[in-house]
């Protein structure tokens, strides 16, 4: 373990501990999530508090001309253990997820559309969502590599984005633990950085903690 660790971990508990190290075994980074444009703070929130719940640690959000603005009292502290990059068009955030090696799908309601159950999880995966009111852009559908939708079994023709993305991040949760017999693939290194980060939001004080000890590091030569 890091330096950051081995300073912090005497200051929480064993259970809080095990928790931390629970959470990174099923986090990952091969599966995120994009939204574009939605302006809803309810609904941002709501996704972001089920992304985190389902373990992917990168969310990616489209700004444009809509301000991303999540409501405290539905994200309830979960956007802190998450990494949320923002890009200002949508060419900008498929260009950086497809030079990491991410099929970047977008969820839409178009004929071409195949179902979510035929999308394949064992490559990276970036699951798109659009606007409350218009969806996803042209200018996202013109490039991402393949559109989904999910299977409707009633009269209504579609799900709110909270929803909707609920529904496809669990799904793909589950399909990458079929396919690998967890969800979770971040490597030792990126847990130990993880970790770090985390018992810094964890341990109150823990940036004085810290500074203390790079003080006193300095004075001893």
């Amino acid at each position: 373990m890091s330096r950051i660790s081995d300073l912090l971990i005497p200051h929480v508990t064993e259970g809080r501990l095990a928790r931390i190290d629970a959470v990174l075994d099923q986090r990952t980074r091969n599966f995120v999530a994009v939204f574009e444009r939605v302006w809803d703070p309810h609904n941002i929130s709501a996704c972001l508090r089920s992304a985190e719940a389902l373990g992917i640690q990168e969310i990616h959000v489209v700004e444009a001309d809509t301000p991303f603005k999540p409501s405290k009292d539905v994200v309830q502290g979960s956007a802190k253990w998450l990494e949320i990059t923002k890009h200002r068009t949508s060419t900008d955030c498929i260009r950086n997820l497809k030079m990491r090696g991410f099929t970047v799908a977008a969820g839409a309601l178009t004929d071409d559309a195949v179902s979510l159950d035929e999308l394949d999880f064992n490559e990276p995966m970036a699951l798109a969502f659009g606007n409350e009111h218009e969806g996803l852009s042209e200018e996202f559908m013109a490039r991402c590599d393949v559109v989904f939708r999910i299977p409707i079994h009633g009269f209504t023709q579609s799900y709110n984005i909270s929803v909707s993305a609920a529904i496809s991040m669990y799904h793909g949760v589950l399909e990458r633990t079929r396919l690998f017999g967890t969800s979770g693939d971040l490597t030792e290194e990126q847990k130990d950085e993880l970790r770090d980060r985390w018992l810094i939001k964890t341990v109150p004080l823990a940036r004085e903690i810290l500074k203390r000890d790079e003080e006193a590091t300095r004075r001893d030569g």
